[in-house]
């Protein structure tokens, strides 16, 4: 269960980094906006910045969502070899999508939570 709260600490860290990122783009675009459009460059590091954090909160939140799908009443999580399987589907069809990004993280969750022992 270690490894599904340090799962939950990451998301919940990573949402409250894409909102303040938001905030931030959108103070930005309102900087860029005075200036008379001149802030291009910062915009743009903002937009990019936002959408790289953005993503990676995406990714481990659908991983957290499944997890909690098959998690017992007590914490558990008693059909984890079927969570498993689950998690390896999208670890394929993510690589067959060319998305390594995505695969690369499911990869490292579904490590630490196997070498943990977390699901047993």
């Amino acid at each position: 269960m270690k490894g599904f709260q340090e799962l939950k600490k990451v998301t919940e860290e990573l949402g409250s980094r894409t909102r303040q990122l938001g905030w931030k783009q959108r103070n930005v675009l309102i900087d860029h906006v005075y200036s008379d459009y001149q802030k291009h460059h910062q915009l743009e590091f903002a937009r990019k910045e936002w959408e790289e954090v953005s993503w990676e909160y995406k990714v481990h939140l659908i991983l957290y969502e499944l997890m909690r799908e098959y998690r017992d009443i007590y914490g558990y999580f008693p059909e984890y070899v079927e969570m498993f399987s689950q998690i390896d589907g999208i670890i394929d069809l993510a690589g067959k999508q060319d998305e390594f990004e995505i695969a690369q993280i499911l990869l490292k969750w579904k490590k630490k939570l196997s070498q943990k022992n977390d699901c047993i």
